[in-house]
């Protein structure tokens, strides 16, 4: 059975898909090909999550090359109508469409009530392995940052797709110089920001950052994924970063806000989330603490 998954979304969203359809692959059999934007089916395929990456731009030809017979989808069009032509073009006896979000009564996480919809059972918390050119690209980011590229480390990505989502920055700052003065552990503090947050900052502020800590700035998400999975700790809010950090078994602190953390929180074997009405009323040596024990 082949299966077409589609997801229109950022990449947060698109790897918790991935791990649905990881999971639809194990109970019906495989392979998996998933239709998302820029560069994030490719590199779900990289990591395994997925065997073959889709042109979403391309859709919906490029799905009905080769036809599927299991259309799973988040791009959900209101009209039934439009939901048989979308399956019809791809190729697909069955169909399966999904919200990205989940309704108002449903409690609980997004991948429980699509995996429920989807009629399979408890996923799994994946830990993707990450290629060795992947890692390899990471340790050369390290090194051009001024980071040592042997040396332990905490990653920090201190934005995220929404303002409201943020810890203030000052406070991943004064968190830094905190595990930075702490002796016991000889592990470096190094800061990946990406266009988003030169954007919201300013370049000004990024060198600013930059200045005291080893800072990446815009690294390919292969690269992320080196960073992450080669990190001894990773440190974010409600972001993409946060889940691919998770999904490769990275040992994730993510700070979100409660709602969110409810319906969106990464999956993964090592992952603490904090979270609060307003996120800054969680303290810096609370989220030290929990760096410190990942």
């Amino acid at each position: 059975m082949t299966i077409l998954g589609i997801h229109p979304g950022a990449l947060g969203d698109v790897v918790l898909f991935a791990q649905l359809l990881g999971a639809l692959r194990n109970a019906r059999g495989g392979p998996v090909r998933l239709a998302a934007g820029t560069e994030k089916a490719a590199l779900l395929a990289g990591l395994g999550a997925i065997d073959e990456a889709v042109d979403f731009d391309g859709l919906p030809p490029a799905a009905a090359s080769d036809g599927c017979d299991l259309l799973v989808s988040c791009l959900c069009p209101a009209d039934p109508a439009e939901r048989q032509r979308l399956a019809a073009a791809a190729g697909a006896a069955e169909a399966i469409f999904l919200p990205v979000r989940p309704p108002a009564d449903f409690e609980g996480h997004i991948l429980d009530f699509w995996a429920k919809r989807a009629g399979v059972g408890a996923i799994p918390a994946p830990c993707w392995p990450v290629p060795d050119a992947w890692r390899d690209a990471a340790r050369d980011a390290l090194s051009a940052s001024g980071a040592g590229a042997d040396r332990p480390y905490v990653l920090i990505h201190p934005g995220s797709g929404g303002r409201d989502k943020n810890w203030p920055l000052d406070r991943f700052v004064a968190l830094a110089r905190l595990l930075k003065a702490d002796g016991r552990r000889a592990r470096q503090t190094v800061f990946v920001v990406g266009p988003t947050e030169l954007d919201w900052w300013g370049p000004g502020a990024v060198e600013e950052l930059a200045r005291e800590f080893p800072t990446i700035i815009a690294p390919p998400l292969a690269t992320l994924a080196g960073l992450a999975a080669g990190a001894g700790a990773y440190l974010g809010n409600d972001s993409g970063p946060a889940h691919l950090a998770a999904g490769v078994g990275a040992p994730t602190v993510g700070l979100f806000r409660r709602a969110g953390a409810a319906h969106f929180a990464p999956r993964g074997r090592r992952v603490r989330i904090l979270a609060g009405d307003d996120l800054t009323a969680i303290d810096v040596r609370t989220v030290a603490k929990a760096v410190e024990n990942r």
